[in-house]
């Protein structure tokens, strides 16, 4: 879904210092996650103009965060910092993803 892809060049885009081969610890995946939570949280009157309240529009955040956090590795990180885009499967997937977060969220919260 391009609201995640954006998310994640917006954090890899905002720091330069990280480096190729950079090992994505527990702790560096964790912070990722939080923070494209509150950038997905932000992007909220784009999901309530759609018809999602603001439950769905909540766990849709955390379940695809959650998701594409933990897709980052080295290799996906340093295509971001190299190219400052996602790698294309890496679009695909989080994509995939993104779309089970909104048919799991709207199947068990139902759409207004």
């Amino acid at each position: 879904m391009r609201i995640i892809g954006w998310l994640l060049l917006a954090l890899f885009t905002s720091a330069p210092a990280l480096a190729a081969g950079i090992v994505v610890t527990p702790e560096m995946r964790r912070a990722m996650e939080e923070k494209m939570l509150r950038e997905c949280l932000q992007k909220e009157g784009e999901f309530l103009k759609k018809g999602y309240t603001r439950t769905q529009t909540h766990a849709i955040c955390r379940c695809a965060t959650q998701q594409t956090a933990a897709l980052l590795n080295s290799r996906t990180v340093s295509h971001i910092l190299t190219n400052g885009t996602m790698p294309a499967d890496m679009q695909r997937k989080v994509s995939s993803a993104t779309a089970g977060c909104i048919r799991t969220v709207t199947r068990t919260m139902p759409v207004k």
